[in-house]
């Protein structure tokens, strides 16, 4: 009877400081009630309160510093990312890297940090769930792309920039001069050239996109600047040949607590058209996949 009381009571502290949370009480970054003052108002040992406090910093709503105390966590700022049905961008392409099209190739990579690349490409070998999603076998030569954006905005925790994580999955089959120097020049430098050899060589296409998430592995928070309570998002879109066989696969990684999706045609003015700059700025949104 009485460890169930106590199971109880940490229950009931977590509840009551979650709705308080959740009601402004205690404001994004404000203090929660120190230890010893939830122990003399609850009536209750040191472990069970800090029990209800892991709980809140496991659900993402506070933060503890040692020697200072709880803390309830900052939103970040939430920012958008649109599946459309309209002209589907070459993520991966270093043409289309946002530094590139900002300031130029010459600029970009000048200033771009040689301990994090912008963008690199090379041909690996298939591992188990690269090779289930193109439908090859574990060990086929595929084309790799991998790409990271630093979106502009800051985002409350950590005073951190948001990231994006871009991979891009091709069966090497399917581009044979993948090793050509002059043609491999031109997969990074055109932006749309990849995909437009693709295509040519191996339409006509269709696309489907999916969505799902996770709990992130430790290095995909480490290289998003994701904390251990954030949920890994996840969109992969896929090119395919008309039945269904896949041909690219671009996969899309950020954080849930940073990101929503949204859908071109519910947030397009106009949805038989894309979305122009300035709709893109107005809807807070990073990315069109």
């Amino acid at each position: 009877m009485e460890t169930d009381e106590k199971n109880a009571i940490w229950r009931v502290i977590t509840t009551d400081l979650r709705a308080a949370i959740l009601d402004g009480r205690y404001p994004p970054g404000g203090a929660l009630p120190s230890e010893p003052e939830l122990v003399r108002k609850y009536d209750v040992s040191r472990p069970t309160v800090r029990k209800a406090i892991d709980t809140l910093v496991s659900e993402g709503l506070a933060y503890v510093m040692r020697g200072r105390g709880s803390f309830v966590r900052p939103m970040p700022e939430r920012r958008a990312i649109v599946i459309t049905d309209r002209k589907r961008p070459d993520l991966a392409a270093p043409g289309n890297h946002p530094d590139v099209q900002e300031f130029g190739w010459d600029l970009a990579m000048r200033d771009a940090d040689p301990d994090a690349p912008l963008f690199t490409d090379e041909k690996i070998s298939a591992n188990r769930d690269t090779a289930i999603i193109l439908g090859v076998r574990p060990g086929h030569p595929v084309i790799h792309r991998h790409s990271m954006w630093h979106r502009g905005h800051s985002a409350v925790i950590h005073g951190a920039s948001a990231r994006l994580e871009i991979n891009s999955y091709t069966n090497a089959d399917m581009l044979p001069d993948w090793d050509n120097p002059k043609r491999h020049d031109q997969y990074r430098k055109r932006a749309g050239f990849f995909y437009q050899s693709l295509i040519r060589e191996h339409g006509p296409i269709r696309w489907m996109t999916l969505t799902t998430a996770r709990i992130a592995y430790e290095d995909e928070r480490t290289l998003l600047a994701m904390d251990y309570a954030e949920a890994l998002l996840i969109i992969r879109r896929t090119m395919a040949h008309a039945n269904g066989r896949p041909i690219e696969v671009t996969e899309v990684k950020a954080s849930a607590n940073r990101y929503e999706i949204g859908y071109h045609a519910e947030l397009a003015d106009e949805p038989t058209i894309d979305l122009t700059p300035q709709e893109l700025r107005d809807n807070g949104i990073d990315l069109v996949i």
